[in-house]
């Protein structure tokens, strides 16, 4: 498992994206919450597989956090109807590119909210739960290092 920042898997997100147009139509957005609060964004394309970012906002405009690939390439059936599931959500992402300063990447769609992730976290391979556990590891150092665990006084 390689956990990395954001602004890494949205650049090789919008690669993919970028590659085959024809199939822009396959790709899905799911939002929920983890069992301690922090935002869980899983994000599915052909060729760019499932991507779990594990998040909090710093601010109403930034999102602090990391992100994992959670399976292959290929997605089976019991996965691709878990992420067309829930509520339909607006969503947005803005990223600073990784290696080039005066620019950022944009991400927009709609995607689905579900309150529970369960159904999705079962369905995904066992290492998941290693996953998810370096993930919730790395967000809590960067909750540290932009102090956003200090009370407000």
């Amino acid at each position: 498992m390689s956990v990395r920042s954001i602004s890494e898997i949205m650049e090789e997100m919008l690669r993919k994206y970028r590659q085959r147009p024809d199939l822009r139509s396959q790709w899905r957005f799911l939002a929920g919450k983890d069992d301690h609060g922090y935002s869980d964004f899983f994000i599915y394309g052909p060729g760019f597989g499932i991507w779990q970012i594990k998040g909090e906002l710093k601010n109403p405009y930034e999102l602090v956090g990391a992100g994992a690939r959670m399976a292959a390439r290929r997605i089976d059936d019991e996965i691709r109807e878990i992420l067309e599931q829930g509520s339909p959500l607006p969503f947005g992402f803005l990223s600073p590119h990784p290696r080039l300063r005066d620019r950022v990447i944009v991400a927009s769609g709609i995607g689905r909210y579900q309150e529970s992730m369960d159904e999705l976290r079962a369905a995904l391979p066992e290492r998941h739960h290693w996953v998810e556990r370096g993930l919730r590891q790395k967000l809590e150092e960067l909750r540290r290092k932009f102090e956003l665990d200090k009370a407000y006084l």
